[in-house]
């Protein structure tokens, strides 16, 4: 066993026990790469952001640091693959297919799915089949709910993806598609703070029907060192009063 694999092993060992982690020696610095996805996380947000704040609050109970690596979404994800120092990444929601790549840890908040629209075109909705026939904007690399991507898929919807939520925004405003998928809490920050936004803002709304609310989770990379820092979170979660925020899923 190599001597990095045993430190994990042993810390694992001390945490089932008991034993602080921390006083055992082990690094207790934890590196996790996000995005830019205010008011959730962000570089340049009052302590990283709302989910940032949460789950840095949650390793520091547990004797731990965060840091965090702002990029891209896709790089994101990616880093945690190509670079052994991050350990996971976040804000992910659930699906069945990154479980079977990532360890999720217990949820720490929530997130609404909503949609945007032109006031002066709004979308008659009840359900995801009722988008059949329109333009609607994703943000590319992003789970949704298990309705709506399912509908991507087998080609109920005409899907149009974009790099990040702004785009989507400025996209619906444009014209250039019929609507789009949103965070109502991400497009309320961007309204207020981003200038390009918040100049058109007021020709787009949030539909009041919502397609649901998904869990917030921290993905680490699938191995031991992953389910080591996945169990220091969830027992940190645990001790600030977070863990399980939303209504657990089936």
């Amino acid at each position: 066993m190599s001597v990095r694999r045993f430190k994990i092993f042993f810390a694992t060992m001390l945490l089932l026990l008991g034993i602080g982690v921390a006083s055992a020696g082990a690094d207790n610095v934890i590196y996790l790469s996000s995005l830019e996805w205010p008011p959730y996380v962000g570089k340049r947000l009052p302590e990283s952001g709302t989910s940032a704040r949460i789950v840095s609050q949650a390793f520091a109970a547990m004797g731990y640091e965060l840091k965090i690596l702002f990029m891209p979404w896709k790089r994101t994800m990616r880093m945690v693959e190509t670079d052994f120092m991050v350990a996971g990444y976040f804000p992910e929601y659930y699906s069945k297919e990154r479980a079977e790549k990532y360890i999720f840890s217990k949820s720490y908040g929530c997130s609404p799915v909503s949609l945007l629209v032109r006031k002066k075109n709004p979308v008659n909705w009840r359900s995801v089949d009722d988008l059949a026939g329109l333009r609607v904007g994703f943000v590319a690399g992003y789970v949704n709910t298990p309705e709506l991507d399912m509908a991507v898929f087998n080609g109920t919807i005409d899907a149009d993806y974009a790099p990040s939520d702004k785009s989507n925004i400025m996209k619906v405003i444009k014209g250039r598609i019929d609507c789009a998928v949103i965070d109502p809490l991400v497009f309320s920050y961007l309204a207020v703070t981003d200038q390009e936004v918040g100049k058109r803002s007021d020709t787009v709304e949030i539909d009041p029907r919502a397609f649901g609310v998904n869990e917030l989770f921290v993905a680490f990379r699938k191995d031991e060192q992953g389910l080591f820092y996945s169990r220091i979170l969830n027992e940190g979660l645990s001790k600030i009063g977070i863990a399980g925020a939303c209504k657990q899923r089936d």
